[in-house]
């Protein structure tokens, strides 16, 4: 039997798998590919290498990735400003590599398009065909949120792309046929009642995140792509904020900063009881050489995969309420809640003293991602959309 064709428009290609867009990607490409005939257009800002693009061959039958040059970059944003655009819309988009795109889909005559992320979103834009976008989070509210913690020029910034992502989500809902989003709490803060936004989980590989034999040459340990604001943020909230207090109590405390694209500046925070690994080649070696990990994110938006991937790892969790409702976790049962330092270290510090504690929260932990948190779920209900064709 011929699978129907799928084209899938992504703005980084899907591998390695750094980033949380390019890991959900990733697992949806691999899970449609036993349906369907996918062509894989990516945008990249920097060369894919072989390798890379050799791990999406065993689930695509056309792979393209278009190089966006900086000049295109810059011209973009200027257009987006003087347009209304947000500006990571114009940041991402090329009329000519929307041209190439267009092409590519007639030539195959292909009648289903996914796109993931808002700025991708005009290059689906003239077909007439069924189109699902993936909005993944609520980035007009993550921007309100920056807003909101931020001053001056980087305030009026948020503000102004808050407003014309706002508008520009809003657009999108009536020009595709269906969006989703990763959490119901995105959904909700979105949009109150859209029955044409689903909700469609990520997932972790619960095979390779198992729980093991840990080292626990650290205490405590954040993880996180630090390119991301709200991870920065974090970092400076727990090198500045809850390491003062958990120094006083536990002198010899060890805490292990890990993450892609580690700021030069945050070096210098390294010191007798503070690590910064940086960029780590297999993350699972940060997760097993902690006690506990702590994610104090106020600002962001979506779902948060190094914590899953932490809690698959029986790894007892410490955040913030912003990240317990999109996991729709229960506090002190899958994870710990804190919206002040004091909160944190205090809930760290407990855990830290209370083996038993820590061993049946972790286990807890592992047991609601498993319950909860299934790629093989996930990615049936996308299947399931798609199928739809109306």
């Amino acid at each position: 039997m011929q699978k129907e064709k799928l084209a899938i428009i992504l703005s980084r290609f899907p591998y390695p798998l750094d980033k949380g867009d390019k890991l959900r990607a990733f697992h949806q490409i691999k899970y449609l590919s036993k349906d369907y005939e996918i062509s894989l257009f990516a945008l990249s800002t920097k060369p894919v290498s072989d390798e890379n693009i050799k791990q999406l061959h065993p689930y695509c039958a056309h792979i393209q990735i278009y190089y966006i040059h900086p000049f295109s970059i810059g011209t973009g944003i200027l257009k987006s400003l003087l347009s209304g655009l947000p500006i990571q819309v114009g940041y991402f988009y090329s009329a000519k590599i929307k041209k190439e795109i267009h092409a590519n889909i007639e030539k195959r005559n292909i009648k289903k398009i996914y796109c993931q992320l808002s700025r991708t979103a005009l290059y689906a834009n003239e077909i007439d065909c069924f189109k699902v976008i993936d909005f993944q989070d609520a980035f007009s509210i993550n921007y309100l949120r920056q807003s909101q913690n931020t001053q001056f020029i980087h305030k009026l910034f948020f503000l102004r792309e808050y407003k014309t992502m706002k508008k520009f989500e809003e657009k999108m809902f009536s020009q595709f046929n269906y969006s989703t989003i990763i959490t119901e709490f995105d959904k909700e803060q979105l949009v109150k009642q859209n029955p044409k936004m689903k909700v469609i989980h990520n997932g972790v590989d619960t095979d390779f995140f198992n729980p093991r034999k840990k080292s626990s040459e650290f205490d405590i340990a954040f993880v996180g792509n630090l390119s991301y604001l709200p991870n920065k943020q974090a970092v400076l909230y727990i090198v500045k904020k809850i390491y003062p207090i958990l120094k006083e109590k536990i002198p010899s405390i060890q805490i292990n900063i890990a993450g892609a694209d580690t700021p030069q500046e945050f070096y210098q925070f390294s010191n007798e009881n503070i690590c910064i690994s940086g960029f780590v080649d297999d993350i699972r070696d940060v997760y097993l050489s902690t006690k506990i990990m702590i994610a104090p994110l106020f600002t962001g938006a979506g779902l948060q995969n190094k914590i899953l991937e932490a809690m698959s790892m029986e790894l007892p969790c410490i955040t913030s309420e912003i990240v317990c409702h999109s996991l729709d976790a229960k506090h002190q049962l899958n994870l710990y809640v804190s919206s002040t330092p004091e909160e944190f270290a205090d809930y760290a510090i407990q855990l830290l003293q209370d083996d038993e504690l820590r061993i049946k929260t972790g286990k807890q932990a592992r047991k609601f991602v498993l319950e909860h948190f299934s790629w093989e779920k996930a990615n049936k209900n996308l299947s399931a959309l798609l199928s739809l064709n109306k």
